[in-house]
């Protein structure tokens, strides 16, 4: 559970900012045993990322991957900060225009991380009565919908869609991982994958498919890859920037932490998901991704990867594969190919 979660729901709570039987939207949600204050129709959860969207599922709550606003319907509106700045007032947009007239938004962040400039964002869309309190290393900031700038709401909407990036060949959204450009290990791994590849293949962690395309650009005996990630907005786009290529590319929308049953025997994987922030909690990640990979490839099959040359990884593919090859070191990554 974040910090900005706990700050946010703690908020509407001790604030008595929350009424029985009020219409309320979540977006960017995480369960909170807060929420089961509401009667599940009474909240409708939005998140894009499948594991939070898995366990507020399971808690029998109304979610969805996306959402797209098409009516002032909503009593109150909860949105835990994203990091990314574009995203974010692209969803305190979607969430002003869910609201009713006189109805409230309620948004928390972590001060490093957005929450000192809250107060300034909700007073750029011309919401009023803003309020705010701080805990946890974070702020939470309310007010209430009146008159909207909504020029302001329109150019927040439209620079957080969909959009062309890299001379148009690639279809993106802000908020994605490494949205608006080649990530440099991505960047990095196709100097050293092999052009031979062919059969069977998984883009573990495709992003908008960058990875997908170039194999499907440069290797011509590839019959499929299947792409996988836990952003629904990734798959979404991934799907459609590979849409062009003959060749069968499914799209699982997918948390990789457990191996997924459609993907066996494998010919070959590539991997460059975006567990590079040296926790403790993303460094479990990407030995979740290595291990998951490691079960979906067949006796002979492939694993290429990037990583961040501090990160332990290369002793984890040591243990798993029967060989790992170390292809390049330098620029602050390493390039890895495990043979199973």
């Amino acid at each position: 559970m974040s910090l900005a979660i706990e700050t946010l729901l703690c908020a509407a709570r001790d604030n008595n900012l929350l009424q029985a039987e009020q219409s309320a939207l979540f977006l960017n949600a995480q369960y909170h045993l807060d929420l089961d204050c509401f009667a599940k129709g009474d909240i409708l959860c939005q998140q894009y990322f499948k594991p939070y969207y898995d366990v507020l599922q399971a808690k029998g709550f109304t979610i969805c991957a996306d959402i797209e606003v098409t009516a002032q319907s909503k009593d109150f509106v909860f949105l835990s900060l994203p990091k990314n700045m574009i995203e974010a007032h692209f969803l305190i947009a979607q969430g002003l225009l869910a609201l009713k007239c006189g109805g409230m938004i309620l948004c928390a962040a972590e001060n490093k991380t957005g929450g000192s400039r809250l107060q300034k964002m909700l007073s750029s869309f011309d919401v009023s009565d803003i309020a705010h309190e701080s805990r946890n290393k974070c702020r939470a900031v309310w007010g209430r919908v009146g008159n909207l700038n909504m020029e302001a709401v329109q150019k927040a909407l439209d620079a957080g869609q969909r959009q062309a990036i890299l001379d148009g060949r690639f279809q993106s959204q802000p908020g994605i991982f490494g949205w608006d450009k080649v990530d440099k290990g991505s960047d990095i791994l196709t100097r050293f994958i092999s052009k031979d590849m062919k059969g069977k293949g998984a883009d573990f962690g495709c992003g908008y498919g960058y990875l997908s395309e170039f194999i499907l650009s440069h290797c011509r005996k590839v019959k499929r890859i299947s792409c996988i990630d836990a952003d629904y907005r990734a798959i979404e786009l991934c799907r459609k920037n590979l849409s062009r290529f003959e060749v069968d590319t499914p799209c699982y929308w997918a948390d990789l932490s457990t191996p997924h049953p459609d993907l066996r025997n494998l010919d070959f994987i590539v991997m460059n998901p975006p567990f590079h922030e040296g926790k403790k909690q993303d460094l479990e990640l990407g030995k979740a991704f290595i291990q998951s990979a490691h079960q979906s490839l067949r006796r002979g099959g492939r694993l290429w990867m990037v990583s961040n040359a501090h990160l332990p990884y290369e002793n984890i593919v040591q243990d798993l594969f029967f060989e790992c090859t170390k292809h390049h070191e330098g620029q602050g990554f390493k390039v890895f190919e495990g043979l199973k």
